[in-house]
């Protein structure tokens, strides 16, 4: 049977570096980085695996507070534009996985549908920053979001 244990131990046989994806919760970030992870994919799997599973956004900030800065996240599921993008990396992302949408421009126009996939990513990034009066991704915090809760909206 799969545990932290018996990946720590056979981990424990090399020099790699690896990361943990699928991590959701502060606890198994925290047991992944103790096991010796050395980066992080806040990942609920596109939605695939569990359903009704909460987003990777909302599990983010929890995680990257748990885990501090010296640990690299990369974000993954649930991305579908620019703003998406801007929101991962304001609550902590490092990098940001957008797997579905590069199979989305591959399957529309091979290369070209995927570079004018990434070319729309970078446009609407640039205009997210430009409204919330930020020069570049690493001028994003926390305190360039507001988050609205469904009970106070009309």
């Amino acid at each position: 049977m799969w545990s932290w244990n018996r990946l720590a131990g056979l981990l424990a046989q090399s020099t790699l570096p690896w990361m943990a994806k699928g991590i959701m919760t502060v606890e198994d970030a925290r047991t992944a980085v103790a096991a010796g992870a050395s980066a992080l994919v806040v990942s609920n799997h596109g939605g695939r695996q569990l359903d009704g599973q909460r987003a990777s956004l909302e599990a983010l900030p929890g995680i990257r507070d748990a885990v501090g800065p010296a640990i690299p996240i990369a974000l993954d599921s649930g991305i579908r534009r620019g703003a998406d993008v801007v929101k991962a990396i304001a609550l902590g992302a490092d990098v940001v996985i957008i797997g579905r949408l590069a199979a989305y421009g591959l399957t529309a126009g091979g290369e070209t549908g995927l570079s004018r996939v990434f070319e729309l990513l970078s446009e609407e990034i640039t205009t997210v920053l430009t409204l919330l009066g930020r020069g570049s991704p690493a001028d994003l915090d926390r305190g360039a979001l507001i988050r609205v809760e469904a009970d106070t909206v009309c």
